[in-house]
């Protein structure tokens, strides 16, 4: 049975977490190439080498933790927030929750006027 996360259809172990990791590095990868920025200034802007600005538009999904992902939206300008609902629970083999990832259509003004001062 096809379910909307492809880690879980693959049986990887915290397919969730993958999941999430994964639509916050394309939001991030998504950020950089609207930006119309080198990668080196990419670079500087999130403290990290431009190495590891490749591997985040190339979408190297274990290089980085959920973490280091979430810090690097803040520095691109995104307001992150984190909602926490309680998941209806059926037995106990099923009470494992979900993490989502939602994405804004614009970038914030912050990055925009970050973006204008280079």
């Amino acid at each position: 049975m096809l379910r909307d996360n492809i880690f879980a259809d693959l049986d990887l172990a915290n397919s969730e977490e993958l999941l999430a990791r994964s639509e916050l590095l394309s939001e991030i990868s998504e950020r950089i190439k609207s930006s119309k920025l080198s990668q080196k200034e990419i670079a500087r802007i999130l403290n990290i080498t431009q190495p590891k600005v490749s591997m985040l538009v190339s979408g190297k999904l274990s290089a980085f933790s959920a973490d280091t992902l979430l810090h690097y939206l803040t520095l691109l300008g995104c307001n992150v927030e984190i909602h926490i609902k309680s998941s209806r629970r059926v037995s106990r083999a099923t009470s494992r929750g979900k993490m989502m990832v939602r994405r804004k259509t614009t970038p914030s003004r912050h990055f925009r006027r970050r973006l204008a001062r280079r």
